[in-house]
């Protein structure tokens, strides 16, 4: 019996740590996901799919390619016709803080690259004073019109990062260095490559507006040392100033090199989800290890945010995630194990938004993998005023 938004039947329990009862799936069941529920493409079969639309996508060939120079930047925005059409909506590319003055320096202390830490957040004493917050929530990240000139995949690394006003340390979205780089298809005609996002360390609080400063490399594989490997830095600065619903956007900044796209979500009244996995044990016989996905879907937006992909850590290893959800909504929660022979169990479990309280479950995926899934809910935003009189 399917309930609202797929998975299994519900029972009905408390308001706090409400959630959907979870059950292991095998992609061949009835109540499957073959829909493409979970789906998230990455192949050139998307690129000719693209092209058949009435607008073609820009390709590596006619992508603009403008500096950050102000007139540059405004005639891609305002003067162009087919950047409103041929991808993402474009925004404003900033020139990257290096020293001295800039536009956004004072407000978000840009000289300061220190790292936002994870704040300890505890139950509000015998009463709470929690109320929610605007939460900005990244949804994907690609870059676009990179011409990528030697076979095969491409090492990307760098950072991006997220700065509020009232706290303007880093919040990382994405950061990786060369050490630690990932590698990447790039579909030849479009030049677009998908990154994987690493944060960040809690949700991203925007009042009004928040910055975005970003700095991106690349290397080609057989590559082991590049010095003109930046393909795109810079920032800007988004606003919520007149919303009162969340709501979805996507976005493109043209760099000279390449455009970065970033999808994200403003969720207006909204709480943190801190997702801790824990994987309790692998088949240990299958070659290479067990291939996990984590998927998570937030407030009844239907686009998947890819908070894992890759080979599972090895037991007892946790994995820690930062998710922002509507209050009196749900986040709902996918793992994927498989192995070489494309064999496939799933999980998928809704759990129900709170100010407190922690929900705990077990995704069984049969002879792959088991993993604890903990989702501890909690607002950063506090009644002081009442706090204090208390």
């Amino acid at each position: 019996m399917a309930t609202e938004g797929g998975g299994l039947t519900a029972t009905p329990v408390a308001e706090r740590g409400r959630k959907r009862s979870p059950s292991p799936l095998t992609l061949s069941d009835d109540e499957d996901l073959s829909d493409g529920e979970w789906l998230l493409s990455n192949s050139d079969e998307d690129e000719d799919q693209e092209d058949k639309g009435i607008y073609r996508p820009f390709t590596v060939d006619d992508i603009p390619r403008p500096s950050c120079d102000h007139k540059q930047q405004t005639d891609v925005l305002h003067k162009n016709p087919e950047t409103k059409v041929r991808g993402p909506l474009p925004i404003r590319l900033f020139p990257a803080f290096k020293s001295g003055k800039h536009i956004f320096g004072s407000e978000y202390n840009l000289a300061d690259k220190s790292q936002i830490s994870l704040d300890s957040v505890g139950d509000c004493p015998n009463e709470c004073y929690c109320y929610p917050m605007d939460v900005l929530q990244f949804v994907d990240i690609k870059i676009a019109g990179y011409r990528h000139t030697h076979p095969g995949r491409v090492k990307m690394y760098g950072f991006i990062a997220a700065r509020e006003p009232e706290n303007p340390l880093r919040n990382y979205v994405y950061c990786r260095e060369i050490e630690n780089c990932e590698s990447v298809p790039v579909k030849q005609k479009t030049g677009v490559a998908r990154l994987s996002p690493t944060g960040p360390a809690r949700v991203i609080s925007m009042i009004s507006h928040s910055l975005i400063e970003f700095e991106i490399h690349a290397r080609n594989e057989d590559e082991t040392n590049a010095d003109d490997d930046l393909i795109i830095e810079g920032c800007t600065e988004i606003d919520n100033f007149f919303e009162s619903k969340s709501f979805i956007d996507h976005r493109r900044f043209y760099g000279e090199r390449c455009a970065l796209d970033i999808k994200y979500i403003v969720m207006i009244n909204a709480v943190e989800a801190l997702v801790e996995v824990t994987v309790l044990h692998l088949d240990t016989i299958i070659p290479g290890g067990v291939n996990m996905k984590l998927f998570a879907k937030t407030s009844g937006f239907n686009d998947i945010i890819p908070l894992f992909q890759g080979v599972a850590p090895e037991p007892g290893g946790m994995m820690r995630f930062a998710v922002g959800v509507e209050r009196h909504n749900r986040l709902d929660l996918y793992i994927e194990g498989s192995r070489s022979d494309d064999a496939t169990l799933c999980w998928h479990c809704g759990f129900y938004s709170g100010y407190h309280g922690t929900n705990e479950e077990v995704a069984d995926l049969g002879v792959f993998a088991a993993f604890s899934v903990k989702v501890t809910w909690r607002s950063y935003s506090k009644k002081t005023w009442l706090m204090k009189k208390n």
